[in-house]
């Protein structure tokens, strides 16, 4: 009696507040429809129990009242939000009744004293309809007497109630064995976190005016922490500026200290907040290591109890070894640091910079070191892991790592010269050393022999012998030192390459390898780190001199190191070059499949704006290039030319010959010579002669030729005598300046041998070969031009080099008939030479093949290719408009464009123009 009595007054005495807090509580202005959740929580209407857990200000009451006041929520509510007093049974399981009665109007719950679970349970029993019944703030219950009791309505929930625990955590209750019975359905607070769109909403709702930029960073700041999300709302309605508050709007911002202080910090025993201060110092946690920083054997447990506790720390996977802050927590707890003392601080720093070293992990073991302005362990670390870290591509981070140390410090110590190797894998030119290699576009500093003239390159390609000098003479007669050690010899070597010097790479990289084999590095990962980067810098080297073969060898043997070690950036750069060396040798199919495990690696490590990257580009843009697909090839050519190093003289022209090319073919003359002139200017910062260095020349004459400066595509063709066994792309050249003077007899007298014996690439004797058939088609040897076409395409078929036929325009359609005519076994290569020169033909005639040399610079469209073809009739202009269905006005206008295409000023004109050029 004493019991209920006590109880009864305990109502008695408070029915305001009991009626308040079995009430669903009201919402507050800007509260956000999160669709998203009501549906998870209208799922788990299927479960017996739902569990909603979350840090304080989470956004858990918010939630479940929305969802519980929408029509999402078909059930009847009964609502208790508990309180401290609500740990005593005698008063708890009351309220829970009174809930359930406010809820249920019918069927009341039978009368009597209620002081334990088995009456609520019996009364629950009794409830035909559905209910929900939800308990908030259940945290409160741990190791009361409710706890047990409340295990036994888990246990025991009648079938037709559906329980819903809200809290910051939750109490202790048998959660394995009820999910094990797909009991429990559980929202956690990363469920509950604001998605970007739910926190630009959000604030929006809350009357906040900001741009999505600072949405997005306020959402990842906070991490979607509603409470967060609120304080930053606030701050801008009292007229903080957005741009203020991205400064600002952290853990020390005043609003959110004082929440976190109290609604976490202050209800901490003293010692765990302790533990906390000195533990923020890092960014993540074992128990290992917090047990080093504060002395506590019980630092796991104590991770534990916090994660569980929801006091804004998390476990990053289920097994919970390492542990970290909530960032704004964090912020907070740094910048009380400073009531420990500097040094003790310093100390803290010291201690987790061991930890890490001892841990493999050098970049948190660095970071520390440096926090603690301990120099000797931090320059000790980079010295020992700069290399993996250069082979992994981890430039960014290296270079980082290097300038937070003095200058002092760094100045004379072989971190410079990792220094300057990070800055020339980068295309860095701002940086702190006194490499002037870096400062300015070419390479001031090197050493090595003046640039070769491109007239002189283009006399000695002229002579080369098919197979390359030997090397080994070349070296004894330079006479290279080199330097001893390894970030020194790794500098040295990037600037050979950059420069395009293969002797001062061969002699660079053996020394590398021979360093490799020393006492030093012998049988240890870095021997075959280092053989990996000499090997892949060698190879890519010899692929610039023109040495393919030996590239090819080298960058496969520096591949098979890089995949054994695991070296994925090394991986990407072997990959990268080698569809660049596979490609011009028309073996398109096989650069495309190194091509595919190249991209693999891009995409999984994001590294498509890299300088290893922009090998691949450049190459894969080349092979669409000879592939026909010009969209395509600029698309790539696009990505090589952001990612290319502004030091990459190599590769930066090739992007600009193969873009200009690309242009050229549109035709786009002008604009075309325009970028192969810049590709020459780049070109002539190579101390080597550059592999497409011909191929260079040759086109800037054609395309000279091509806008009717005849006179300067003579003048850059006519000091190389005619040699049938040199290059035959400069044969093509002189060929077609025989052809647009009129001599087709001689041209075809200079192309015939040249195809047999002259050198060059597939792409070039291909453009001869075809050459050679339209001037026998236009000769009328219709017979001898079916037959080299029929060449012709036997030798492109196999690898689809559609290119070498784009280039001479539309009669290329006539020669490609023919042959058809004439039974060709590849119809469908001829097919996809027609689909390719779609948007070309007929605005792209060869330069040799119609009046004076000359082609149009920018091509018609096709409604004024129908404009031309009804003006070359009888047709008035009405009639004609008439005819297409536009107005006369609009007609006009197709008329000035066309004219000015055209470059002419009459309608007589056009149709002369447009017959010279095959158009009609």
């Amino acid at each position: 009696m004493r019991h209920d009595t006590e109880v009864r007054s305990v109502e008695a005495g408070a029915p305001g507040d009991l009626f308040d807090r079995t009430r669903v509580p009201e919402l507050p202005s800007g509260v956000v429809n999160r669709s998203r959740l009501f549906h998870r929580l209208g799922e788990a209407t299927a479960y017996p129990i739902t569990t909603v857990t979350g840090p304080a200000g989470w956004g858990k009451t918010q939630l479940l009242t929305s969802w519980v006041r929408s029509p999402e929520c078909s059930l009847s509510c009964a609502w208790l939000t508990v309180e401290h007093s609500d740990t005593d049974p005698r008063l708890f399981w009351p309220a829970v009744m009174s809930a359930v009665a406010r809820a249920r109007t019918r069927d009341r719950a039978a009368g009597g004293a209620v002081d334990s679970v088995a009456p609520v349970v019996e009364a629950l029993l009794a409830i035909e309809e559905p209910l929900l019944l939800v308990l908030d703030d259940v945290h409160l219950f741990e190791r009361s007497a409710v706890e047990s009791e409340l295990v036994r309505l888990v246990q025991h929930l009648p079938p037709q109630v559906r329980l819903v625990l809200s809290g910051r955590y939750l109490p202790t209750l048998p959660m394995a064995r009820l999910r094990v019975e797909h009991k429990v359905y559980a929202l956690t607070g990363k469920d509950l976190a604001f998605t970007f769109g739910e926190s630009a909403a959000m604030l929006a709702e809350s009357g906040v005016d900001i741009p999505e930029q600072v949405a997005s960073v306020l959402c990842e700041r906070t991490e979607g922490w509603s409470a967060g999300l609120r304080l930053a709302a606030l701050s801008l309605l009292d007229g903080l500026p957005a741009e203020d508050l991205l400064h600002e709007f952290g853990g020390e911002h005043m609003e959110v200290a004082e929440y976190l202080m109290a609604e976490v910090l202050s209800r901490l025993p003293p010692d765990v907040e302790d533990f906390l201060l000195k533990t923020s110092i890092c960014g993540r946690l074992t128990g290992d290591l917090a047990a080093e920083l504060t002395g506590r054997d019980d630092s796991m447990e104590l991770l534990r109890w916090m994660a569980r506790h929801n006091l804004f720390t998390t476990a990053e996977n289920p097994r919970q070894v390492w542990f970290r802050y909530h960032p704004m927590l964090g912020e907070l707890l740094r910048s009380r640091l400073d009531r420990l003392g500097s040094n003790a601080v310093r100390k803290l720093h010291r201690s987790a910079s061991s930890w890490y070293a001892a841990h493999d992990m050098p970049s948190e073991a660095f970071d520390h070191a440096v926090r603690a302005e301990d120099w000797a362990p931090a320059e000790n670390l980079l010295g020992d892991r700069w290399l993996s870290m250069y082979l992994d591509g981890k430039l960014m981070t290296l270079r980082e790592l290097i300038d937070r140390l003095p200058a002092e410090r760094v100045a004379g110590s072989e971190l410079a010269d990792v220094r300057t190797a990070v800055g020339l894998a980068l295309g860095d030119g701002n940086h702190n050393t006194t490499d002037s290699a870096l400062t300015g576009a070419g390479f001031d500093s090197y050493t090595g022999p003046a640039a070769v003239p491109v007239t002189q390159r283009m006399e000695a390609a002229a002579h080369e012998p098919a197979k390359p000098a030997g090397i080994e003479k070349l070296i004894d007669e330079a006479g290279t030192e080199s330097p001893s050690s390894a970030p020194a010899l790794v500098v040295a070597l990037e600037r050979a390459r950059l420069a395009g010097d293969l002797v001062a790479a061969v002699c660079i990289a053996r020394r590398l390898i021979a360093l490799s084999e020393s006492d030093e590095y012998r049988g240890s990962a870095t021997a075959s780190d280092l053989q990996a980067l000499a090997l892949q810098q060698l190879g890519v080297t010899e692929f610039w001199a023109g040495r393919r073969t030996d590239s090819e060898a080298h960058l496969r043997e520096a591949l098979s190191v890089a995949l054994d070690n695991g070296r994925a950036y090394v991986q990407l750069g072997c990959r990268g070059q080698l569809v660049g060396v596979l490609t011009p040798q028309n073996r398109i199919t096989d650069a495309l499949r190194e091509a595919d495990d190249a991209l693999t690696l891009v995409r999984e490590h994001g590294w498509e704006f890299t300088g290893a990257a922009a090998e691949l580009w450049h190459a894969l843009g080349w092979a669409a290039y000879m592939r026909g697909d010009l969209d395509l090839a600029e698309q790539y050519l696009d990505g090589a030319s952001v990612a290319v190093r502004r030091q990459d003289a190599a590769v930066s022209t090739t992007v600009l010959l193969v873009r200009g090319l690309i242009v050229g073919l549109k035709g786009r003359k002008r604009d075309a010579l325009a970028m192969l002139e810049s590709a020459a200017q780049v070109m002539a910062r190579l101390r080597a002669r550059y592999v497409f260095a011909d191929y260079l020349l040759v086109e800037r004459a054609r395309l000279r030729l091509a806008i009717g400066d005849v006179a300067e595509a003579r003048a850059l063709l006519e000091e190389y005598p005619d040699d049938p066994g040199g290059p035959v792309h400069l044969t093509i050249a002189k060929a077609e300046l025989l052809a647009s003077d009129g001599q087709p007899e001689p041209a075809i007298q200079l192309l015939d041998p040249a195809i047999r014996i002259g050198q060059g690439l597939t792409d070039q004797r291909l453009q001869a070969i075809v050459l050679l058939a339209l001037l026998q088609l236009q000769g009328g040897n219709e017979q001898a031009a079916v037959t080299t076409a029929a060449e012709a395409i036997q030798v492109a078929a196999p690898e689809q080099l559609v290119q070498p036929f784009l280039q001479f325009g539309k009669p290329v359609a006539r020669l490609l008939s023919a042959a058809e005519r004439n039974g060709s076994p590849h119809r469908d290569f001829t097919d996809l030479i027609r689909a390719r020169a779609t948007s070309l033909w007929p605005v792209n005639a060869g330069p040799q093949l119609h009046a004076g040399g000359v082609d149009v610079e920018e091509p018609p469209t096709e409604r004024e290719l129908e404009v031309l073809q009804a003006l070359d009739g009888l047709a008035t202009l009405p009639e004609i408009s008439a005819a297409m269905f536009v107005s006369v006005n609009t007609l006009k206008s197709h008329l000035r464009s066309l004219y000015r295409k055209l470059g002419v000023g009459s309608r007589r004109g056009a149709v002369e123009r447009g017959r010279s050029l095959g158009l009609l």
